[in-house]
């Protein structure tokens, strides 16, 4: 066999050894993880199908579902929290490769070096040196698995942080545009406040003219037009403000021209959550504290075995040529090659203590993640219970306020019809729109704050999928 085409196939065979340390072994890339890689398949199917996973849909609110998949494609605070998973999962693969493979590296050096004579003339000197180094860990204790597999676990949990992300983001986007509606309809009732206290004030200055209304009674109308002018003018604001929030939280220029053009759906009473267990796998913060913890007690065994003797194996073989009719040929010809074996067991002595307080302090670690873990658990199943409890309440609060309003109505009406006979006075007028504004204010609010809370309910049961319910190509998948 030439000695040309032997240097080929030892580089074919270098190619496929490196194609099989970056590949062999390893977790798959970040895009193919999906929910089912954590809890199951049969589970991550059941839980993908339950009402939960759909509860943007189900809330029966087309525009908010459309613009809370918006924010999910053009959060930018998404967009950053994404691209740091993905960069740590791909160093995660690369310390997951590092750890447990064999590292193999080929070599080509090439010098040339002159040294001058007495005479003129100047004596030159090539060589050309190759190298092939092979070296390997054997893993006598699992501490280079232990290591490996909290790398992985670590990653894990910043794939949970991504999904957390995810469902924070659709609550965002969701509960901006409850805002949005609430400003929209607080900035209506302004307008109609300032139009009704107009329709006074012109009444009441008609009945000055013909001497029948006082001086206090037209500037108390005044009064009340300029401050319902003050009121809508703060309603205008507002209204711009959560119409640039909601615009930022989309990727959207903030202009503050985004209007809502649906209306706040109709609630039915919260059903039953599930058992307590089920949240703690939905939960992305808990599963992503889960991993953790998992990976805590990994670094416990890592930093205990780190005190026991490593064996490590090492190969390398080289060839050199000299002279002016050096070529490839010559350098790896296998039998100008010199090789060595060399397998080696160390054991440490005298660290000035850094492996026994690492040891110490990977167990504080774990019982911290530990500690972590339960604090997760337990603020998921409160912001659950909260959930619930404030529905409950939240309903009471929209009844009676419509109750309310219908009341104030009435009571406006039948005030303006006595004014203009002349039986009410005008205080008693202001008074009937100052309680119709209040129940009209108390009611928008109560419906928003209603439809708020159960937007949180949702996302603190975890969306019911891993990504909020509304990955349509995951759900697709699983």
């Amino acid at each position: 066999m030439k000695n040309g085409v032997r240097f080929w196939i030892g580089m074919s065979l270098l190619a496929a050894a490196g194609s099989c340390a970056s590949g062999r072994g390893l977790p798959p890339e970040p895009d193919t993880y999906v929910a089912a890689d954590a809890i199951g398949a049969e589970r991550a199917a059941e839980l993908a199908a339950s009402p939960a996973s759909t509860w943007l849909d189900d809330l029966n609110a087309p525009e908010m579902s459309a613009l809370a998949r918006e924010a999910l494609a053009g959060s930018p605070d998404l967009q950053i929290v994404e691209a740091n998973y993905r960069a740590a999962r791909w160093r995660a693969r690369g310390a997951i490769g590092g750890n447990l493979l064999p590292s193999l590296n080929v070599g080509l050096d090439a010098s040339r070096s002159e040294t001058p004579t007495l005479t003129d003339a100047r004596i030159r000197e090539d060589l050309l040196t190759s190298s092939v180094v092979a070296s390997w860990e054997i893993d006598l204790w699992g501490r280079l698995t232990a290591n490996t597999l909290a790398t992985n676990l670590n990653a894990n949990a910043l794939r949970e942080d991504l999904n957390g992300a995810r469902i924070s983001i659709a609550g965002q986007a969701a509960r901006g545009w409850v805002s949005l509606l609430e400003a929209q309809q607080l900035m209506a009732l302004a307008e109609e406040d300032l139009q009704t206290r107009e329709r006074a004030l012109d009444l009441t200055q008609r009945r000055y003219d013909a001497g029948i209304a006082t001086s206090l009674a037209l500037r108390t109308a005044r009064s009340q037009v300029a401050s319902a002018r003050a009121f809508r003018a703060q309603a205008q604001d507002s209204l711009l403000i959560a119409s640039r929030r909601l615009q930022e939280l989309l990727g959207r220029y903030p202009d503050g021209s985004l209007r809502a053009e649906g209306d706040l759906p109709t609630l039915e009473a919260i059903a039953a959550a599930g058992a307590p267990a089920d949240l703690l796998e939905r939960r992305p913060d808990v599963l992503a504290s889960e991993d953790r913890l998992r990976a805590a007690g990994f670094r416990v065994h890592a930093a205990r075995t780190a005190l026991l003797p490593r064996l490590t194996l090492r190969g390398s073989a080289g060839a050199t040529d000299f002279g002016p009719d050096h070529s490839f040929d010559n350098i790896d010809d296998s039998a100008n090659m010199i090789t060595n074996i060399v397998g080696g067991l160390t054991m440490p002595i005298f660290n000035g203590g850094a492996l026994l307080a690492e040891s110490r302090a990977s167990v504080n670690d774990r019982r911290a993640a530990a500690s972590d873990y339960v604090r997760t658990t337990l603020a998921a199943w409160r912001e659950v219970e909260a959930s619930i409890s404030a529905d409950q309440s939240l309903e009471v609060r929209e009844r009676e306020f419509g109750v309310a309003a219908d009341e104030a109505r009435e009571a406006q009406a039948l005030a303006e019809r006595e004014y203009a006979r002349g039986v009410a006075t005008l205080f008693e007028l202001i008074d009937a729109y100052t309680r119709r504004i209040d129940a009209e204010r108390g009611l928008i609010s109560a419906r928003a704050d209603r439809v708020a809370n159960r937007i949180s309910y949702h996302v603190a049961l975890g969306g019911g999928a891993r990504t909020g319910g509304i990955d349509e190509e995951r759900e697709a998948v699983q």
